[in-house]
């Protein structure tokens, strides 16, 4: 049975979770390990864990809170930020990683991306896509192409496991996914793809999946509203979705 995913997606700078807007602005949300135990508790059927100091190149992944939390849940989790060695990643799976993901080193070396991907296959993979808005025209936040082409460029170049697509202007401002983007994606490719930014309401949520999205990556809902994940699972359990239980 295939059922929809709810993934929290966390932000990780300087031992603490912290949450944004459109990329900037992060506030202090609390502690790794204490949050993380209380999602599983709730039922996430994942975590994207980024480490926001690595994505930055201010210092390399904070491999000790990766370790924390991985002993203390079983939830798989996907990890990533500002990686550049397969050795960097090598210790990502050795300190609890499930999964590894990629955005920035898809523009400066897709080498190293397919050395992960034939060393642990491509379930241990997942690619991300950040898109801007410009004069009503998507762009890739990293280098302003566009990105219709290039998403279905890399899923049929790379055979990737999954992606990951976050529209940055509505990250955090509980605006609501862009639907009609969100179709030309789903028309354009064919892969797993999991979609974030802007997802504020419980409205929202059933409205991008009755739109055909099957993953969602959702924070600030969780963090900066009444809903958690029992709330959001029940609600969809009662419009008729398939969620795993929690």
């Amino acid at each position: 049975m295939k059922y929809i995913r709810i993934i929290p997606s966390l932000l990780l700078y300087n031992k603490s979770l912290v949450k944004g807007k459109n990329f900037k602005d992060h506030k202090n949300v609390g502690n790794p390990e204490t949050i993380c135990k209380a999602l599983e508790s709730q039922g996430a059927d994942e975590f994207f864990l980024i480490d926001l100091a690595s994505y930055r190149n201010e210092k390399k992944f904070d491999l000790e809170t990766l370790k924390k939390i991985s002993e203390n849940i079983s939830t798989p989790i996907t990890v990533g930020g500002g990686l550049q060695s397969f050795e960097e990643v090598k210790k990502l799976f050795n300190f609890g990683a499930d999964k590894v993901y990629f955005s920035k080193l898809l523009y400066n070396n897709v080498e190293l991306i397919k050395e992960v991907s034939y060393t642990y296959g491509k379930q241990a993979l997942v690619l991300g896509v950040n898109l801007i808005k410009k004069n009503n025209n998507y762009f890739i936040y990293e280098n302003m192409k566009e990105p219709l082409y290039y998403i279905s460029k890399i899923v049929n170049e790379l055979k990737i496991g999954e992606l990951k697509v976050t529209f940055v202007d509505r990250e955090g401002t509980g605006s609501g996914l862009d639907l009609n983007y969100i179709k030309k994606i789903q028309d354009e490719i064919n892969a797993e793809v999991i979609f974030e930014g802007g997802i504020g309401s419980l409205n929202h949520i059933k409205q991008s999946l009755n739109s055909g999205v099957k993953n969602l990556a959702v924070g600030n809902i969780l963090f900066f509203s009444d809903n958690n994940l029992i709330k959001i699972k029940q609600y969809l359990k009662n419009n008729n979705f398939k969620v795993r239980n929690w």
